[in-house]
């Protein structure tokens, strides 16, 4: 589906967008959606080896190394001549010491921000945040989600050991806090936003990564990502991309905080969907007390940015999506 030409496009085609992380799962995602529409990208990644040009074979992509992110300086050479940033990475260190995790998220983002400040070309800068720097799951709770809604539960394991969970999610809290302490300090000449994510489901560029290769662990009969993820919210990484380029491309999105929450679901469900997708294979049971997120969140303006930037007009359900992952690897 086409990018819509639209009169509030800030951003010509053509121009040149970073983005960071790009070896990972909504990453690779937001570059692919960024080359079919027009854009010349450059993305980052930590070595050689997990360099991302065989991924995009094409020469309006290039990828740079960037070993230590949460340094400072660290991208001042990534940043020359982009016009927008789009900044995905995040530390993937699976441990319950907050150093390794949350130190380096806040770091990355002050570091980067930093480096867009001496580079007079960036317009727009977008962040990828996380649920879990919002609210936690509160399965069979009714609660609304919106922009001044943070998951200060997790405080606590900014400088506490944890489970490897919580210091993540201490980790998108404090580094999302970041991006917008950045902005009201510094007040930089470039449009600044977040996204805010839950679960992703959906094509796989690549070897995917994190919930692309949960839901397969879950197909194989694997469970034990299963509680690390309750009950909660989930969207087709391909909307999420399109959400994220959304939000560096529209002059009218300024300081915003775009919710990329599509529909509620439970393991349950993928199971369900698994079953009427493979009626011969056998599968787990389903657990009668997982429960069913009931939260309200505030998730208009990104449908509305996918509406207005590919005349999407509505969320693409969890079937079509699990369907859309397996066929991207092969296995449907």
């Amino acid at each position: 589906m086409a990018l819509h030409d639209n009169p509030d496009l800030a951003l010509p085609k053509g121009s040149l967008i970073l983005v960071t992380g790009a070896s990972g799962y909504i990453a690779s995602n937001i570059i692919f959606e960024a080359l079919e529409a027009g854009y010349r990208v450059r993305g980052t990644t930590r070595s050689a080896g997990k360099a991302t040009t065989d991924v995009f074979q094409s020469s309006e992509y290039e990828a740079v190394i960037v070993a230590h992110m949460d340094k400072e300086g660290a991208f001042d050479d990534a940043v020359k001549g982009v016009h927008a940033i789009i900044h995905v990475a995040s530390p993937t260190q699976w441990t319950s010491d907050p150093e390794e995790v949350v130190k380096p998220a806040v770091n990355s983002v002050n570091s980067i921000m930093a480096s867009a400040m001496k580079e007079p070309t960036v317009r727009s800068f977008v962040y990828t945040s996380s649920q879990a720097a919002a609210t936690k799951s509160k399965p069979n709770q009714e609660f609304v989600v919106n922009r001044d809604s943070w998951n200060t539960d997790v405080e606590v394991y900014t400088t506490e050991k944890g489970d490897p969970a919580l210091v993540y999610s201490a980790s998108k809290l404090q580094a999302e806090r970041a991006v917008w302490d950045f902005a009201k300090k510094y007040n930089p000449n470039f449009v600044v936003n977040t996204v805010v994510p839950n679960f992703n489901i959906g094509r796989v560029i690549g070897k995917g990564t994190n919930s692309s290769n949960i839901i397969l662990d879950v197909f194989r009969g694997n469970a034990r990502f299963m509680a690390t993820f309750p009950p909660q919210y989930v969207i087709n990484v391909v909307e999420d991309a399109r959400i994220h380029l959304a939000a560096a491309i529209d002059r009218t999105v300024v300081n915003e905080r775009i919710f990329a929450f599509a529909y509620p679901y439970n393991w349950n469900d993928v199971l369900d969907v698994y079953r009427e997708l493979w009626p011969d294979k056998e599968f787990m049971q389903n657990n009668p007390e997982l429960g069913r997120d009931m939260s309200r969140p505030d998730n208009a303006l990104g449908l509305k940015l996918l509406r207005k930037w590919y005349g999407t007009e509505s969320y693409t359900d969890l079937k079509e999506s699990i369907k859309q992952q397996f066929k991207s690897i092969g296995e449907l």
